[in-house]
């Protein structure tokens, strides 16, 4: 019951906003606050989206675009795990390359995206690497501070209790880790699909942020705004999987209680 309230009034909101567009670029018979030249109506977006699909080009990027983010997030959570535990046991190592790895994670993505086009191509590979180098920090950094954050009372207590290295892997860092590295996956699946489109933007064949492109150069506002549509509800329903996943797999959290 409380699920469906809650879909009800995020749908409410949602459609409340998109008419409060399409009033304001001069649907609803009002006159037009902002020039649907340069700002589309939402009901004029969403017919392009149909258009879109029936050329059969809105699968094509679409399944480019998601191959790209997957494989580019899969990667990159694989990556910043490994070194993230890697560094947080080791100290000295994490103490030395500290500024290299804050200088790349400091480098703009799309600063980086020209020079990758350049060295992968404009394939997929290289979206992949900027989906994966994008999501690589945000994992890293959260597996590396959930291991560093770890209370030292609890790391006694097992020991005192006869634990070894494996208990305490197993019962306090692990999960532990788990929590901070499940608290940035929403973040990284957004992350995942900007560095995806963002290598499309500079570089590419296909995909969404591709079609954009070409939109824009053509002035063709009404497929610009309905492929921000698409990436923007594509975003919504992927975070909404990893939250589902988060909850699955760290039931054993205890659930805050805030009074209403």
């Amino acid at each position: 019951m409380r699920t469906l309230s809650l879909v009800s009034r995020r749908l409410a909101f949602v459609g409340a906003l998109l008419l409060l567009w399409e009033a304001l670029t001069g649907g609803l018979g009002l006159p037009a606050i902002l020039d649907p030249i340069i700002v589309a109506r939402p009901s004029a977006a969403l017919q392009e989206i149909a258009r879109y699909s029936a050329s059969g080009l809105l699968v094509k990027d679409v399944t480019v675009t998601l191959q790209e983010a997957t494989i580019g997030l899969l990667l990159g959570i694989g990556g910043g795990v490994v070194f993230g535990l890697l560094l947080g046991y080791l100290r000295p190592l994490a103490e030395t390359v500290e500024p290299v790895l804050v200088a790349f994670n400091s480098l703009p993505r799309i600063a980086l995206a020209p020079v990758l086009i350049i060295a992968f191509g404009l394939g997929i590979a290289s979206k992949i690497f900027l989906s994966l180098f994008t999501v690589f920090f945000v994992i890293f950094f959260n597996t590396y501070l959930g291991i560093r954050s770890v209370d030292p009372e609890l790391v006694k207590a097992l020991r005192v209790m006869g634990g070894d290295r494996w208990d305490l892997a197993r019962y306090v860092v692990l999960p532990s880790v788990f929590a901070w590295i499940f608290a940035a996956l929403r973040t990284s699946v957004s992350f995942a699909l900007s560095g995806a489109v963002v290598g499309e933007f500079v570089g590419s064949t296909s995909g969404l942020g591709y079609r954009m492109v070409i939109s824009a150069g053509l002035l063709d506002t009404n497929r610009t705004y309905a492929i921000l549509l698409l990436l923007m509800a594509i975003a919504v329903v992927l975070v909404e999987i990893a939250k589902r996943v988060e909850d699955r797999l760290l039931r054993w959290r205890p659930t805050a209680i805030l009074a209403s």
